[in-house]
């Protein structure tokens, strides 16, 4: 037996575990493009410029939505790194800062509907709607697809939809970080009905590529 069991075994050379910091690297860098990218090609919004220049916004929303897409990026990949071995298992910490933001951001919008009514919460909608959501959705399927060739597709989980979907999560919520230093969409209504559903639309659509592609 121990023979049989020896043949079989003969040349085979282990393989090495998957490590985190590739992951973590080509997110880094991913962010950095992206973020020059929409520097350059949309332009920073105003009070980011001035901000450069000492003064200090009258909102806290030019600095705090690109860091609220940034935390969620960061919390999806954290996630994504735990799930790319077969014992890894999918935990809620890391969808806390999903259900959180999304709690406060649905919670401002029935405040804002109650104050304005329909019409003047749904006029917040008017500008700049299509273009949010092709860069978020493009953006993001962009990094999904390098994030698949030099990553995930060497995985080995025993959660495929669950990697699929936060992978998603993250480059959406990434791409979503760095289109928020152009934008200046900031009321409630679009902050979830543009920049969430471009988020949730990827999100769905990597987690049913993964149930598929990342399957072993």
């Amino acid at each position: 037996m121990s023979d049989i069991i020896d043949s079989l075994t003969d040349g085979l050379k282990p393989v090495k575990p998957l490590r985190s910091w590739p992951l973590w690297l080509g997110a880094l860098a991913g962010l950095i493009v992206a973020v020059l990218y929409i520097w350059f090609f949309y332009g920073p919004r105003p009070e980011l410029t001035a901000l450069m220049g000492g003064e200090w916004p009258r909102s806290h929303m030019p600095v705090v939505k690109p860091l609220m897409f940034l935390a969620l990026g960061i919390s999806a990949l954290l996630g994504a790194s735990g799930l790319v071995r077969p014992e890894g298992r999918p935990k809620l910490r890391y969808l806390m800062p999903v259900l959180i933001i999304g709690a406060i951001v649905f919670g401002a919008l029935l405040v804002e509907f109650q104050h304005d009514g329909w019409a003047g919460t749904m006029v917040n909608l008017s500008d700049g709607v299509l273009i949010c959501y092709m860069t978020i959705l493009c953006g993001g399927m962009a990094g999904l697809i390098v994030l698949w060739r030099l990553w995930l597709r060497r995985s080995a989980t025993s959660h495929p939809l669950s990697l699929g979907a936060l992978s998603g999560l993250a480059t959406a919520s990434l791409m979503a970080a760095t289109y928020a230093l152009h934008c200046q969409g900031d009321a409630p209504v679009y902050l979830l009905l543009v920049y969430g559903m471009a988020v949730a639309i990827l999100t769905g659509i990597a987690a049913l590529l993964g149930g598929k592609l990342l399957r072993w």
